[in-house]
């Protein structure tokens, strides 16, 4: 299977590919990640390691032996730092990942082939291109290929927080969620377009549900495609999806919600993780691994 957290995913220690680095070691380790992927690359996972100052083998190391979910791997992140990152080298490490462009041109040639672009360069941010890449690679061999690793029930992992060309957040969501419930691999636990996330970013972009639903049920297109049809059929107004997507990054989740993701993930509740679109990745990348060993 395709990895499809990205890397600005960040679970509560708030370190910026971690959760991509663990989810690839640990999918590598069972058998079920694409083979082109590697599950520490000589660019962001070594960089990764380098920024929290840990031993790459002994790290891989741990991943492979204890398959752990998400927050173990972060609480044993921790116990070999002491108890406690430097804030400052993190933040240093998130804003280069976030600012990170591919330069190379045989780096650019080969992701623009996989995302089905031609050879002029028109995007070089390296979060897009990498997250355009694994989207459409994951289209063609996990969704429409005869040789996929996915089983249903799956849980969607593209996060509420990543955007395609359009810069919309949820929209790449919204897209997976549909067309993984097409194919009859949605997670139950999750609504192919329901009426919280996904229907309010169809109203940012005045898009009918119903309509969009039934697009891509019938055409089941890339996420390129997608957005054309959005573009189409749709309107996108600059200061509506910029207030959108800022309600996205700073959205929290009610009491209740907060409970009942904190019993899910089986972690205590000490009141420090609020934000919606943390608890909500976490909970998916929980479930995931649920279901990857068989535990669901």
């Amino acid at each position: 299977m395709i990895p499809l957290i990205s890397s600005m995913c960040r679970g509560p220690l708030g370190v910026c590919q971690l959760p991509r680095f663990w989810w690839k070691a640990i999918t590598r380790k069972v058998g079920v990640m694409d083979e082109e992927y590697p599950d520490c690359s000589n660019g962001l996972d070594i960089w990764l390691i380098h920024a929290l100052g840990l031993d790459r083998d002994g790290t891989l190391e741990y991943l492979r032996s204890e398959l752990p979910d998400y927050l173990q791997f972060e609480k044993w992140v921790l116990e070999q730092k002491g108890g406690k990152l430097d804030r400052f080298a993190v933040e240093r490490y998130n804003d280069g990942i976030d600012k990170r462009v591919h330069v190379d041109p045989g780096k650019i040639v080969e992701t623009y082939e996989d995302i089905g672009w031609g050879y002029e360069v028109t995007h070089t941010s390296a979060v897009l291109l990498n997250a355009l890449q694994d989207w459409q690679l994951f289209h063609k061999r996990d969704l429409i290929g005869g040789e996929s690793n996915l089983t249903a029930p799956t849980v969607p992992l593209i996060s509420s927080i990543d955007q395609g060309p359009l810069g919309v957040c949820q929209l790449p969501r919204t897209w997976l969620k549909v067309v993984l419930k097409t194919k009859g691999l949605l997670h139950p636990e999750y609504p192919e377009c329901g009426g919280g996330l996904d229907a309010r970013v169809l109203e940012v972009l005045q898009l009918d549900r119903e309509e969009t639903v039934a697009h891509l049920r019938s055409e089941m297109p890339d996420y390129l495609e997608f957005e054309k049809w959005v573009e189409k059929t749709g309107k996108l107004e600059a200061g509506a999806v910029a207030e959108w997507n800022r309600s996205i990054a700073e959205r929290v989740h009610n009491e209740q919600k907060i409970a009942d993701i904190h019993a899910t993930i089986g972690r205590e509740d000490d009141g420090s993780l609020t934000s919606a679109v943390i608890l909500n990745q976490v909970e998916d990348w929980h479930l995931a691994h649920r279901e990857l060993l068989g535990r669901g």
